[in-house]
């Protein structure tokens, strides 16, 4: 920008010392697609676009482009009122020009919607949009917004009104729904005819409404085909969780669980018994992630809080994987080791460690685990890798790396 400034001053020196009669056969025609690229540069710099509106008329259309291309509203009420005085034709108001757009709805978003005048609509080009606190008449109001919405992050909303929300996004593709709220009791479902692409990234955190959005996910007609799935849940069952993931199984190429149970076990079906590794330890019924049929599955993360269960959980999940494409796999088991380790928490961690050499031999894999770093009365995981995890070790084939 400064040396785009310095040659129009030189040029205005140069015109100085011309005659007035030759001055307009020689002003420069500077192409609007050159004003494009100097603006494009100032996108992180607000200041310098407010400044490039004032120095041209042909810089104001760019400058808006990039200054309000990420709007926010916080303090909802009072910050609409004075976007209505300030852009009081809606024809003319820089909305248009947002492509992420994101609101703190702390009250009726439709009240004030009325309020100033029907401002939601003219946010009709938005690509992200991102809602928190949502109740059932603002949800109404965003319905449809804009059919280029590719990407929707709900936080503290209702569950009932999220699903008839994103199906009114056709290009849907990412989803982040974070705390949602418990659904009425009166509020009945009705399965949608058409559903969103879901190509994307599911980032789904949940705390006691697996199941009932899992039940949704399994009504759409079009099925889940996200390519990225990050996945936390509270609850003790994890069967949710394995029905999404199983219906994604065709498209799944990055998975990340992290699951923080209240007991030490969920109770499932699945059994010991389909373990080769833990045949000879007694082990309670376990429920496991079944990857057999994510054949595309790139990169696996496992995130989980409790060293006992965490390990017996990974090594069972790890056996059913059959994907010639798997890059990485990483372990955190997010606590520190005990400073008395039981026989069988040992036999669990060798058992992962000859998992993990098979998928070297198998995938060139080199396993990342990672460790919280002492404290309290716990033992760092590095102390003890060389008796946890014998093999990865000896033969260098393990990133141990502290969190």
């Amino acid at each position: 920008m400064v040396a785009f400034e310095q040659s129009r001053r030189k040029l205005r020196g140069t015109l100085g010392t011309v005659p007035k009669s030759r001055q307009s056969l020689m002003s420069p025609t500077i192409p609007p697609e050159l004003f494009d690229l100097v603006i494009d540069h100032l996108h992180n710099e607000p200041d310098a676009l407010k400044a490039c509106c004032i120095v041209s008329k042909s810089f104001v259309t760019p400058a808006r482009k990039q200054l309000f291309a990420h709007v926010e509203f916080d303090a909802l009420r009072s910050q609409l009122e004075r976007w209505k005085k300030t852009f009081p034709d809606p024809s003319r108001s820089p909305a248009r020009h947002t492509r992420s757009l994101f609101i703190y709805g702390d009250h009726d978003i439709t009240a004030a919607d009325t309020g100033v005048g029907g401002w939601v609509r003219t946010f009709h080009n938005v690509t992200h949009l991102e809602l928190m606190w949502m109740n059932r008449a603002s949800f109404i109001t965003f319905h449809g917004l804009s059919r280029s919405v590719r990407s929707l992050t709900l936080t503290e909303s209702l569950t009932t009104e999220v699903f008839d929300l994103l199906c009114s996004f056709p290009l849907l593709e990412d989803l982040a729904l974070n705390t949602l709220s418990p659904e009425s009791d009166t509020y009945r479902w009705n399965p949608p005819q058409t559903s969103p692409k879901l190509t994307g990234t599911l980032d789904l955190r949940m705390d006691g409404r697996a199941h009932t959005i899992t039940r949704r996910w399994l009504d759409f007609p079009n099925g889940l085909r996200f390519s990225k799935i990050y996945v936390l849940f509270l609850e003790e069952d994890i069967g949710p969780v394995v029905d999404l993931v199983s219906e994604c199984s065709d498209t799944l190429e990055c998975l990340t669980v992290q699951h923080f149970p209240m007991s030490a076990f969920p109770s499932a079906p699945v059994t010991a018994s389909t373990s080769p590794f833990l045949s000879d330890v007694e082990v309670p019924s376990v429920v496991f992630l079944d990857l057999s049929k994510a054949t595309k599955l790139k990169h696996l993360r496992f995130l989980r809080t409790r060293i006992k269960s965490t390990v017996r959980w990974i090594t069972m999940t790890l056996q059913t994987v059959d994907s010639k494409t798997l890059q990485s796999i990483t372990i955190d088991p997010h606590s520190a080791i005990p400073e008395t380790v039981e026989e069988e928490v040992y036999q669990e961690w060798q058992d992962l460690d000859r998992l993990l050499v098979q998928f070297w031999t198998s995938h060139s894999i080199r396993p990342k685990v990672k460790y919280v770093p002492r404290w309290g009365e716990g033992r760092e995981l590095r102390d003890d890798a060389q008796i946890l995890l014998p093999e990865l070790t000896k033969r260098g084939l393990v990133d141990l790396v502290g969190t």
